[in-house]
This record gives structure tokens, sequence and C-alpha cells, in this order.
């Protein structure tokens, strides 16, 4: 379970990259502190790189009660913890919190890149 709860978070990663890197337009030469920032497994400062994106989500969780509980779970996905053994409840929890229709979080992003 370690794996599927590992992949899963960085699957989460890689869409907010998604989203952060089409905030750059071809041929232009982006910021290098934005650019160094998103050297980071942490979703949460990943989405608050683009402050509209952080925005939009927050005010989505108030509508939609299911997103911010699977947003709470998501979250807290620790890439240390590929180190350790995941016990098979949380990594569940953690895929069904991405994946859930509706309002599950890579739902939720690509619905924005």
């Amino acid at each position: 379970m370690t794996g599927a709860y590992y992949m899963t978070g960085i699957a989460v990663g890689c869409a907010l990259k998604t989203c952060l890197a089409s905030a750059v337009k071809e041929h232009d030469f982006p910021d290098k502190e934005f650019v160094n920032a998103m050297y980071v497994h942490n979703l949460e400062k990943l989405f608050k790189l683009n402050g509209a994106l952080w925005a939009t989500l927050q005010a989505d969780m108030k509508i939609d009660a299911k997103l911010s509980v699977n947003w709470s779970t998501v979250k807290e996905w620790d890439d240390s913890k590929r180190y350790d053994i995941v016990e098979e409840l949380e990594a569940k929890a953690m895929y069904e919190a991405s994946t859930e229709v509706g309002s599950g979080v890579m739902e939720w992003i690509r619905g924005r890149w």
C-alpha cells in the first residue's frame, strides 16, 4: 500500500505542477524563485504558488463539503512516507480523496489545467 499512497501523492503534485507550468507562456523566461519553489513535494505549498488557483479551491470548498474533506486528506500526504509502511486504510483514503467522482482533488485540478 505504500506505493499506492506515494504514487497518488506524486500524481496530485504533478497535476498541480502542470497548472503552475501553464502560467508560463511559450518563449517566456520564468521567474527563478517561482521555478525553484516548485521543487517541493508539499501539496499545499504548491497550491499556494498560484494565488488564483488557491483562492478558487478555497471558494469551491465552501460550496462542496466533500471537496473540503477530500482536500483535508490529500494535503496531509507526506512524501517521506515512501520509506515507511503505510496502512491500507490510509492509502485507500488518499486514493479515494484524490479520485472521488465530482469532489476528488485530482478531478478538481484537472478541470483547471
